[in-house]
């Protein structure tokens, strides 16, 4: 029930619970869950160290959080019959006894891992969870002789990261593996199996065999990898009968499997899971119970993990909190996951009062419900806002009751009052929403998605995901709300004690979320003062861009259309004179039929559906052959025409006639803005369509021109601040064209060339991202020898540049990650990775991050720095866009001087905050009345 009170609000004492059904034990067996305990327990740690999960006297409780919530997934999703927990022994096993060697490459475990071991058995112990240890043996052997011994009376399920058990699954034995989100088992049977490791469960030791294992350092056959082990067992259907067919297979393969011959069966050995060990254990030692809850809610308390204890009564009716003692627990009549204050404003006097109590805060958190997640079109369907933790007020406009200019009205001189502090997940949407109705909410104190993604900018960043990870919570989503697909209801629709639980929802997470992330963020200097001095000032910057919008002219687009169709229409026919017969270019099989078949050029690689022709594959067969170039011309001709040329026209805003395009600062693994409806940074620069294309972007008034300040070489530059390569910062020092210093250095001559200069060009920057010869030699059209030659000659030239680049290799490989010059880092997990591509193309990503995540920073930071230039100045002219490393906007004929000067001292004096320090930074400006013209 729901009442109004004295204030006029309309108040509700809420819980917010999962409304979704979770499955019930199926079939007629009883079910036996058999957990990899080390396995889990290393899982949940690596997945949640970088959330830096403690307690307040800083005991590290990530693993452990990360292995009970797990726990509490089964026993809530699955309600077992049988349970237990498999560890190793300390003692070494049996396969130590076989071989040395065995594990010998395994690290220490990390400290804050040890740490937790005991908290995590005493969770087990509280749980009242049967553990399966023995001595010489371990935990794999000991879930694959329970699940042989039970199998007959049970359907067993055994929850393992770990693919070595994948040689346990059959009918009745199943794998529930971790996935990436918190709390997501999937189901591997003996299908899914199949389909991930490309052999059948009774096949996998024999997989593994061939393979080995390198994570615990059990060789295989030399050169033989997975993909090569399963054709070879799919093809004879043993590893017996592969090796009784050795004189069919090619000589590379058949002599490694002769030298492996002598080793076989060792390694055998060593993969296969013991199943026949004797248990003394009885089904009915592992029978399910609820846990020791004094013992359990104690352990929780010490761990601080109020959220999931809340959870506890809910998943086991009979276990209720203490009466005495932690106060913050559930009352022991809620049997709801967690008690809160969620207030429902119903009339302009509850507002009112509302607007006192924020008026007297210092900030507070804020969410908008709309009616669309387009921001020109969203209606405003209510407020929610939230200063204490499990409690928040929402503000519902009603059709015929208070409306979103009523509320805003009263709200005004609060949500725009530059002393109080606006808080939220992604205010940037909320921003965009208000100024809809002349709104200036401002300014951002804390942005809960722009902090995920600082700490970690590869994770999930939405709010669900972030209740889930750093306070393990599940929150009520948008579509459990309204409904998805046909069932969905608008917004207006939902009951209103639903909708109020859902709004305050956000508005209360975002502030718990806060807290939670200022403490990762108080722990690393650089990382707090990202946040604070780059990403939250640019939302309201990005704000105003994407408010403000940009103006196009049409009519060049249409020019440019008709321009590209006949382009088009001569690259056709061109194609089909060449095939000697047409057919449909944009089909890939028609495609790939026409070029290895018909023209009878070389296929690289297939697919699926058969031939693939990817622009790799076209890359290198446009050496070979003139029709791969023109379809390769032809493709990118489509692409612009579908994706600008034809689609920026009807984009434009109905109501402002622009062009409104998002700018994301969340989205890119190195920090840099990326846009979105319409992609604007995918715009060519140098081809002559791009330009065309770039023509269209025009002032919003006739008399203005638009100005365009670019970072001349900004990535350059940087690379020479982190490397200090002498030679590097002379030339930029003494204000040398680079690329033309580049060619004297590898070309060794005074005279250079304009082929010279473009091949030197390229070097520059494929240099800095790993380029390979073989990489080069396509660029430059030139041979791999040729390509080689180049980079060594490079190399030897500017050593310090090669120094540096390896370091921060070396580096992230030590520490895991990399950072910019200022600190913004990124995670790389594929430094140590066994497969050399995978392994080559991480330590490209380790040479690119603090180069281009140093040039983002740069960006971001000149963009506040002068729009707060602009905004101080009360100038009329605005940024309109941000583009790689340059900055767009819109000026008078009066400001144009001035705009200049600003934005140059604005975007050198970023580059000095964040790095570069010795080397100096250029801009360069350009005016006119197109984008075209004005770079």
């Amino acid at each position: 029930m729901a009442s109004l009170n004295n204030t006029g609000q309309l108040t509700f004492d809420m819980s917010i619970a999962s409304n979704k059904k979770q499955p019930e034990r199926t079939g007629d067996k009883p079910s036996l869950f058999l957990l990899d305990g080390m396995a889990l327990v290393y899982r949940s740690f690596f997945a949640l160290q970088r959330t830096g999960m403690t307690t307040k006297e800083g005991i590290p409780t990530g693993a452990t959080y990360g292995f009970f919530v797990t726990l509490l997934k089964i026993y809530e999703t699955y309600k077992p019959h049988y349970l237990a927990v498999a560890f190793d022994s300390a003692e070494k096993t049996f396969r130590h006894e076989l071989y040395e060697l065995y594990k010998a490459n395994r690290p220490a475990p990390p400290e804050d891992l040890i740490a937790q071991l005991d908290l995590i058995f005493k969770l087990v112990e509280a749980m009242r969870i049967p553990v399966l240890k023995q001595p010489g043996y371990e935990a794999d052997d000991l879930i694959g002789s329970a699940a042989r011994k039970f199998e007959q009376d049970c359907t067993v399920y055994i929850v393992t990261p770990d693919k070595d058990l994948a040689q346990l699954v059959h009918d009745g034995v199943k794998i529930l593996k971790p996935g990436k989100k918190q709390n997501e088992l999937m189901l591997l049977g003996t299908g899914e199996i199949m389909e991930q490791f490309g052999v059948s469960p009774e096949r996998f030791t024999d997989l593994l065999t061939l393979t080995g294992d390198s994570s615990d350092n059990i060789p295989g056959a030399k050169g033989i990898g997975p993909k090569t082990a399963s054709k070879l067992l799919n093809t004879y259907g043993s590893l017996e009968n592969v090796f009784n067919h050795l004189d069919e297979l090619p000589p590379k393969s058949r002599k490694s499997l002769e030298e492996f011959e002598t080793q076989r069966k060792l390694i055998e050995d060593l993969v296969t899971i013991r199943t026949d060990l004797p248990l003394d254990t009885t089904l009915l030692d592992l029978e399910s119970e609820e846990p020791d809850g004094s013992k359990l809610f104690n352990l929780l308390d010490e761990l601080e993990m109020k959220s999931v204890a809340a959870r506890i009564p809910q998943i086991f009716p009979g276990i209720q909190p203490p009466r005495h003692g932690n106060t913050d627990l559930p009352n022991p009549e809620t049997a709801t996951p967690e008690n809160v204050a969620y207030h429902l404003i119903g009339d302009a006097k509850g507002v009112r009062n509302l607007e006192k109590e924020l008026s007297a805060l210092t900030g507070f958190a804020i969410d908008t419900e709309t009616t669309s997640l387009n921001t020109l079109e969203a209606e405003l369907v209510g407020i929610s806002v939230s200063w204490k933790p499990q409690e928040a007020y929402f503000i519902y406009c009603t059709p015929g009751g208070l409306s979103p200019e009523m509320v805003l009205d009263i709200l005004k001189e609060v949500l725009e009052n530059q002393a109080i502090v606006k808080n939220g997940q992604n205010l940037k949407y909320d921003m965009l929403v208000l100024k809809n109705y002349g709104i200036r909410l401002s300014p951002v104190g804390f942005d809960t998605m722009l902090a995920s993604y600082v700490i970690d900018p590869e994770e999930k960043h939405n709010l669900d995901d972030l209740a889930d990870r750093y306070l393990g919570y599940r929150t009520t989503t948008y579509s459990e709300l309204t409904g998805s697909g046909k069932k969905a209801i608008p917004i207006h629709e939902v009951p209103v004690d639903k909708l109020t639980a859902y709004a305050c929802q956000d508005a209360d997470i975002a502030l718990r979320l806060q807290a939670t992330q200022e403490k990762i963020l108080g722990k690393n200097t650089e990382l707090y003062n990202l946040c604070h001095d780059i990403e939250f000032p640019l939302v309201e910057v990005l704000a105003e861009m994407e408010f403000k919008g940009i103006s196009l002219d049409t009519g060049q687009l249409k020019r440019t259309a008709e321009i590209v169709n006949r382009q088009i229409e001569d690259l056709k026919e061109r194609i089909y004179e060449t095939a000697n017969v047409s057919f449909n270019i944009d089909s890939p099989k028609q495609l790939g039929n026409i070029l290895f078949n018909v023209l009878g050029l070389p296929a690289k690689k297939t697919t699926k559906t058969g031939y693939s022709t990817d622009v790799r594959v076209l890359e290198d067969l446009s050496l070979l052959h003139p029709v791969a170039k023109d379809v390769l011309e032809y493709r990118s001709l489509q692409k612009l025409k579908t994706t600008y040329i034809e689609a920026l026209p009807r984009m434009l805003c109905r109501k402002t006639g622009k062009l409104h395009t998002s700018f994301n600062q969340h989205i890119t693994a190195t920090g840099r803005l990326s846009s979105s409806n319409p992609n604007l940074q995918n715009i060519p620069i140098r081809t002559a369509l791009g330009k065309e294309i770039r023509k269209a972007f025009i002032p919003s008034e006739k008399s203005n021109y638009l100005l365009s300040a670019d970072y001349s070489q900004i990535e350059l530059r940087i690379a020479a601040e982190i490397s200090q390569d002498p030679h590097l910062i002379s030339a930029f020092k003494q204000g040398e064209d680079i690329h033309a210093a580049t060619a004297k250095a590898i070309f060794d001559t005074e005279t250079i060339t304009d082929d010279m200069r473009r091949k030197a060009k390229e070097v520059n920057f494929g240099v800095l991202y790993g380029i390979q010869p073989y990489g080069l030699a396509q660029r430059l059209n030139i041979t791999q020898k040729e390509a080689k030659t180049i980079i060594e000659t490079y190399k030897s030239k500017y050593p310090g540049l090669f120094e540096a680049l390896q370091k921060i290799i070396n580096d992230a490989t030590e520490k895991g990650y990399v950072a910019t010059l200022i600190g913004r880092r990124r995670y790389i997990s594929d430094l140590r990775s066994k497969n050399r591509n995978i392994r080559m193309a991480a330590e490209r990503a380790a040479m690119n991050t603090p180069i281009q995540g140093t040039a983002a920073d740069i960006i971001k930071c000149a963009m506040s720095l002068t729009a707060k230039k602009l905004h101080d100045n009360d100038m009329q002219s605005s940024m309109l866009l941000q583009v790689h490393d340059e900055l767009v906007f819109e000026t008078t004929p009066d400001e144009k001087k001035a705009l200049s000067i600003i934005a140059t001292d604005c975007m050198v004096k970023a580059a000095e905050i964040c790095g570069l320090s010795n080397v100096p930074v250029e801009v360069e400006i350009g005016t006119g009345k197109n984008w075209l013209d004005a770079h």
